[in-house]
Parts: structure tokens; C-alpha cells; sequence
């Protein structure tokens, strides 16, 4: 039995189709690869800019801890000293002790929750 022969033209159609199919499957790859990459990028700059006010944050703080107020009021706050000619003062808050709360009378016959909740 033999194999149909295939014309040339049929040959190059073939050929035609598979190179166009190729063509297509890496267009559709490479644009999903772009919109995935566009993704990322986008939450990377948003990272970036969280990061971004983070630093300034921090370079604020850091520039108020070397301020010549922020380290007079921990010496007078913390370690407790005083300017020359200054007297020290400590005010210490009367604390009132408060009552007790009511201790709830236990139970009589120790019940189980369920049933001192809903009865027997």
C-alpha cells in the first residue's frame, strides 16, 4: 500500500501553519512574561515608596534625638540632674487603694457550668 504523496503546496501550507502557530505561542508567552514583570514592578515601587517615607520617618526621629532639648529632658527625666542653681522636686501621686472587687459566692453543690447555666 502506499503513502499518499503530498504536493508542495500542501508542504509549504504545513509548513506555513506550524511557523504561525510558533509565532502566536511565544507572542502569547512573552506578553503574559510582560504583564507579569509590569506586576512586579509596580508592587516593587510601591515598596519603594512605603521605604521611601519610612527613611524620612527615621532621619526626622533621628534628628530630634540630637537635638540639645530632646538630650537636656532625658538628663532631667531619667537620670534625674538638675542646672546649677536648680532644686530637684519629686511630686509622687497619693495612690487610694480601691475596694476589692466582690469574690461571686461559689457554687453550692459545684456544678458543672452547663447546668448551673441552663439547670439540671
Amino acid at each position: 500500500m502506499r503513502l499518499p504523496r503530498l504536493s508542495v503546496t500542501r508542504v509549504v501550507i504545513l509548513l506555513a501553519v506550524l511557523l504561525v502557530g510558533y509565532f502566536i505561542f511565544t507572542a502569547v508567552g512573552d506578553a503574559l512574561l510582560s504583564h507579569r514583570l509590569n506586576q512586579d514592578e509596580e508592587q516593587l515601587q510601591q515598596k519603594i515608596a512605603e521605604l521611601q517615607r519610612q527613611l524620612t520617618k527615621l532621619e526626622a526621629i533621628r534628628d530630634y534625638l540630637r537635638t540639645d532639648e530632646y538630650i537636656e529632658g532625658v538628663a532631667r527625666r531619667v537620670l534625674g540632674l538638675v542646672r546649677p542653681g536648680e532644686t530637684l522636686v519629686i511630686v509622687s501621686s497619693s495612690v487610694t487603694p480601691t475596694p476589692a472587687a466582690e469574690q461571686p459566692a461559689e457554687a453550692e453543690d459545684n456544678l458543672p457550668w452547663w447546668e448551673e447555666l441552663y439547670g439540671p
